[in-house]
Protein backbone atom coordinates (compact mmCIF):
# COMPACT_ATOMS: atom_id res chain seq x y z
CA UNK A 1 0.00 0.00 0.00
CA UNK A 2 2.81 2.39 0.83
CA UNK A 3 4.53 1.72 -2.48
CA UNK A 4 1.28 2.09 -4.43
CA UNK A 5 0.65 5.45 -2.73
CA UNK A 6 3.69 6.90 -4.54
CA UNK A 7 2.57 5.84 -8.03
CA UNK A 8 -0.20 8.45 -8.60
CA UNK A 9 2.36 11.25 -8.19
CA UNK A 10 4.30 9.93 -11.19
CA UNK A 11 1.38 11.16 -13.30
CA UNK A 12 2.47 14.76 -12.71
CA UNK A 13 5.98 13.96 -14.00
CA UNK A 14 4.78 12.55 -17.36
CA UNK A 15 7.78 10.20 -17.74
CA UNK A 16 8.58 8.79 -21.16
CA UNK A 17 8.06 5.13 -21.98
CA UNK A 18 11.81 4.50 -21.96
CA UNK A 19 12.14 5.93 -18.45
CA UNK A 20 9.17 3.92 -17.23
CA UNK A 21 10.78 0.80 -18.66
CA UNK A 22 14.11 1.60 -16.99
CA UNK A 23 12.45 2.21 -13.63
CA UNK A 24 10.46 -1.01 -13.98
CA UNK A 25 13.62 -3.03 -14.60
CA UNK A 26 15.35 -1.29 -11.70
CA UNK A 27 12.53 -2.28 -9.35
CA UNK A 28 12.38 -5.80 -10.81
CA UNK A 29 16.11 -6.40 -10.31
CA UNK A 30 15.91 -4.96 -6.80
CA UNK A 31 12.97 -7.21 -5.91
CA UNK A 32 14.58 -10.36 -7.32
CA UNK A 33 17.86 -9.59 -5.53
CA UNK A 34 16.12 -9.26 -2.17
CA UNK A 35 14.05 -12.40 -2.71
CA UNK A 36 17.13 -14.49 -3.61
CA UNK A 37 19.31 -13.14 -0.80
CA UNK A 38 16.66 -13.48 1.92
CA UNK A 39 15.52 -16.92 0.75
CA UNK A 40 19.11 -18.09 1.34
CA UNK A 41 20.16 -16.09 4.42
CA UNK A 42 16.99 -15.23 6.35
CA UNK A 43 17.93 -15.99 9.97
CA UNK A 44 14.48 -16.99 11.22
CA UNK A 45 13.54 -19.15 8.22
CA UNK A 46 12.13 -22.59 8.96
CA UNK A 47 9.97 -23.42 5.91
CA UNK A 48 12.46 -25.34 3.76
CA UNK A 49 11.76 -25.30 0.03
CA UNK A 50 14.79 -27.22 -1.24
CA UNK A 51 18.46 -27.73 -0.38
CA UNK A 52 21.25 -26.51 -2.66
CA UNK A 53 24.29 -27.69 -0.68
CA UNK A 54 23.79 -30.08 2.29
CA UNK A 55 25.60 -29.47 5.54
CA UNK A 56 27.72 -32.64 5.08
CA UNK A 57 28.99 -31.60 1.61
CA UNK A 58 32.83 -31.63 1.55
CA UNK A 59 34.50 -28.33 2.55
CA UNK A 60 31.63 -25.99 1.60
CA UNK A 61 29.07 -27.75 3.81
CA UNK A 62 30.98 -27.43 7.12
CA UNK A 63 31.99 -23.84 6.32
CA UNK A 64 28.47 -22.62 5.52
CA UNK A 65 26.37 -25.06 7.52
CA UNK A 66 24.59 -25.93 4.28
CA UNK A 67 22.82 -23.66 1.82
CA UNK A 68 19.07 -24.00 1.41
CA UNK A 69 16.20 -22.00 -0.04
CA UNK A 70 13.38 -21.14 2.37
CA UNK A 71 9.87 -20.06 1.40
CA UNK A 72 9.37 -17.67 4.35
CA UNK A 73 12.74 -16.09 3.59
CA UNK A 74 11.66 -15.40 0.00
CA UNK A 75 8.41 -13.85 1.26
CA UNK A 76 10.36 -11.66 3.71
CA UNK A 77 12.68 -10.55 0.88
CA UNK A 78 9.66 -9.68 -1.25
CA UNK A 79 8.30 -7.48 1.56
CA UNK A 80 11.69 -5.82 2.13
CA UNK A 81 12.02 -5.05 -1.58
CA UNK A 82 8.82 -3.00 -1.43
CA UNK A 83 10.26 -0.92 1.40
CA UNK A 84 13.30 -0.02 -0.67
CA UNK A 85 11.25 0.55 -3.81
CA UNK A 86 8.99 2.92 -1.86
CA UNK A 87 11.99 4.93 -0.69
CA UNK A 88 13.49 5.11 -4.19
CA UNK A 89 10.16 6.03 -5.81
CA UNK A 90 9.42 8.78 -3.27
CA UNK A 91 12.96 10.18 -3.50
CA UNK A 92 12.87 10.30 -7.31
CA UNK A 93 9.52 12.10 -7.23
CA UNK A 94 10.88 14.61 -4.72
CA UNK A 95 14.02 15.51 -6.64
CA UNK A 96 12.19 15.53 -9.99
CA UNK A 97 9.49 17.98 -8.87
CA UNK A 98 11.52 20.26 -6.58
CA UNK A 99 14.28 22.64 -7.57
CA UNK A 100 17.53 22.02 -5.62
CA UNK A 101 17.56 25.58 -4.22
CA UNK A 102 14.02 25.13 -2.88
CA UNK A 103 14.98 21.76 -1.43
CA UNK A 104 17.94 23.28 0.43
CA UNK A 105 15.76 26.12 1.74
CA UNK A 106 13.10 23.66 2.91
CA UNK A 107 15.62 21.50 4.74
CA UNK A 108 17.13 24.50 6.48
CA UNK A 109 13.82 26.16 7.40
CA UNK A 110 11.28 23.55 8.42
CA UNK A 111 9.44 26.12 10.53
CA UNK A 112 9.85 29.88 10.52
CA UNK A 113 7.87 31.86 13.10
CA UNK A 114 8.04 35.07 15.16
CA UNK A 115 7.66 35.40 18.93
CA UNK A 116 7.70 38.90 20.42
CA UNK A 117 9.19 40.35 17.24
CA UNK A 118 12.01 37.80 17.31
CA UNK A 119 12.40 35.31 14.50
CA UNK A 120 12.93 31.63 15.23
CA UNK A 121 13.92 29.06 12.61
CA UNK A 122 13.78 25.29 13.08
CA UNK A 123 15.64 23.19 10.54
CA UNK A 124 18.88 21.49 9.62
CA UNK A 125 22.19 23.37 9.43
CA UNK A 126 22.52 24.58 5.87
CA UNK A 127 25.72 22.52 5.39
CA UNK A 128 23.78 19.33 6.08
CA UNK A 129 20.84 20.55 4.00
CA UNK A 130 23.17 21.16 1.05
CA UNK A 131 24.81 17.75 1.51
CA UNK A 132 21.49 15.87 1.69
CA UNK A 133 19.94 17.68 -1.27
CA UNK A 134 23.10 17.12 -3.36
CA UNK A 135 23.17 13.41 -2.52
CA UNK A 136 19.47 12.94 -3.31
CA UNK A 137 19.74 14.88 -6.57
CA UNK A 138 22.35 12.40 -7.82
CA UNK A 139 19.63 9.78 -8.41
CA UNK A 140 18.24 11.38 -11.61
CA UNK A 141 21.77 12.49 -12.56
CA UNK A 142 22.92 8.86 -12.50
CA UNK A 143 20.00 7.84 -14.71
CA UNK A 144 20.83 10.55 -17.26
CA UNK A 145 24.51 9.59 -17.15
CA UNK A 146 23.56 5.96 -17.80
CA UNK A 147 21.55 6.99 -20.86
CA UNK A 148 24.45 9.06 -22.19
CA UNK A 149 26.99 6.27 -21.68
CA UNK A 150 24.71 3.64 -23.25
CA UNK A 151 24.11 5.87 -26.29
CA UNK A 152 27.85 6.44 -26.63
CA UNK A 153 28.51 2.68 -26.48
CA UNK A 154 25.81 2.05 -29.08
CA UNK A 155 27.39 4.67 -31.35
CA UNK A 156 30.65 2.74 -31.10
CA UNK A 157 29.01 -0.50 -32.23
CA UNK A 158 27.91 -2.15 -28.99
CA UNK A 159 24.92 -4.46 -29.59
CA UNK A 160 22.43 -4.54 -26.70
CA UNK A 161 19.75 -6.58 -28.46
CA UNK A 162 20.95 -9.90 -27.08
CA UNK A 163 19.85 -11.72 -23.96
CA UNK A 164 20.65 -11.13 -20.33
CA UNK A 165 24.24 -12.31 -20.81
CA UNK A 166 24.86 -9.59 -23.40
CA UNK A 167 23.41 -6.94 -21.10
CA UNK A 168 25.54 -8.11 -18.16
CA UNK A 169 28.63 -8.00 -20.37
CA UNK A 170 27.74 -4.44 -21.36
CA UNK A 171 27.14 -3.46 -17.72
CA UNK A 172 30.80 -3.93 -16.81
CA UNK A 173 31.67 -1.25 -19.38
CA UNK A 174 29.04 1.05 -17.85
CA UNK A 175 30.10 1.25 -14.22
CA UNK A 176 33.59 2.73 -14.61
CA UNK A 177 32.62 5.77 -16.76
CA UNK A 178 29.51 6.23 -14.60
CA UNK A 179 31.57 6.44 -11.40
CA UNK A 180 34.08 8.77 -13.06
CA UNK A 181 31.31 11.10 -14.28
CA UNK A 182 29.64 11.14 -10.86
CA UNK A 183 32.93 12.01 -9.15
CA UNK A 184 33.55 14.72 -11.73
CA UNK A 185 30.09 16.18 -11.12
CA UNK A 186 30.68 16.12 -7.36
CA UNK A 187 33.97 17.98 -7.78
CA UNK A 188 32.28 20.61 -9.97
CA UNK A 189 29.59 21.13 -7.30
CA UNK A 190 32.28 21.55 -4.63
CA UNK A 191 34.19 24.11 -6.73
CA UNK A 192 30.99 26.03 -7.50
CA UNK A 193 30.06 26.11 -3.80
CA UNK A 194 33.49 27.43 -2.80
CA UNK A 195 33.42 30.03 -5.58
CA UNK A 196 30.09 31.36 -4.29
CA UNK A 197 31.26 31.73 -0.70
CA UNK A 198 29.62 28.67 0.82
CA UNK A 199 29.91 28.77 4.66
CA UNK A 200 31.37 32.28 4.47
CA UNK A 201 28.88 33.55 7.09
CA UNK A 202 27.04 31.82 9.92
CA UNK A 203 23.61 33.34 9.25
CA UNK A 204 22.39 33.07 5.68
CA UNK A 205 19.78 35.10 3.90
CA UNK A 206 17.40 33.60 1.35
CA UNK A 207 16.30 35.13 -1.91
CA UNK A 208 13.07 33.16 -1.93
CA UNK A 209 10.95 32.50 1.15
CA UNK A 210 8.90 29.33 0.89
CA UNK A 211 5.21 29.58 1.73
CA UNK A 212 2.54 26.89 1.88
CA UNK A 213 -0.14 26.81 -0.78
CA UNK A 214 -3.23 24.65 -1.22
CA UNK A 215 -1.29 21.79 -2.85
CA UNK A 216 1.16 21.74 0.05
CA UNK A 217 -1.63 21.51 2.62
CA UNK A 218 -3.32 18.78 0.57
CA UNK A 219 -0.14 16.71 0.36
CA UNK A 220 0.64 17.30 4.05
CA UNK A 221 -2.84 16.05 4.96
CA UNK A 222 -2.28 12.97 2.79
CA UNK A 223 1.04 12.23 4.54
CA UNK A 224 -0.42 12.70 8.04
CA UNK A 225 -3.43 10.48 7.33
CA UNK A 226 -1.34 7.77 5.69
CA UNK A 227 1.21 7.87 8.51
CA UNK A 228 -1.54 7.69 11.13
CA UNK A 229 -3.09 4.67 9.44
CA UNK A 230 0.32 3.01 9.25
CA UNK A 231 1.02 3.60 12.95
CA UNK A 232 -2.42 2.24 13.88
CA UNK A 233 -1.92 -0.92 11.78
CA UNK A 234 1.50 -1.40 13.36
CA UNK A 235 0.07 -1.10 16.88
CA UNK A 236 -2.60 -3.74 16.23
CA UNK A 237 -0.07 -6.23 14.91
CA UNK A 238 0.41 -5.66 11.18
CA UNK A 239 3.81 -5.05 9.66
CA UNK A 240 5.91 -7.11 12.08
CA UNK A 241 9.14 -8.38 10.51
CA UNK A 242 11.28 -10.91 12.42
CA UNK A 243 9.74 -13.03 15.17
CA UNK A 244 10.95 -12.33 18.67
Amino acid sequence: MLFLSTLPFWYFLHPSKSKIKSIFWLFAILSVSFIISQSLFYYWADDLLFCIIPHDFPIIGPLTGGISVYTDGAIYGFIQSFRFMTTISAAMILVSTTHPSELITAFGRFFNFNIRDKQYVIGLPYEIAFMVSSAVSFAPVMIEECYGIINAMRARGLDLKGGIRTKLRAAKHLFLPLIVNILRSGRQIAIAADARGFRATKNRSYVKELKFNSNDYLFLTFVIVFTGVGVYLSLIGYGGTPPI
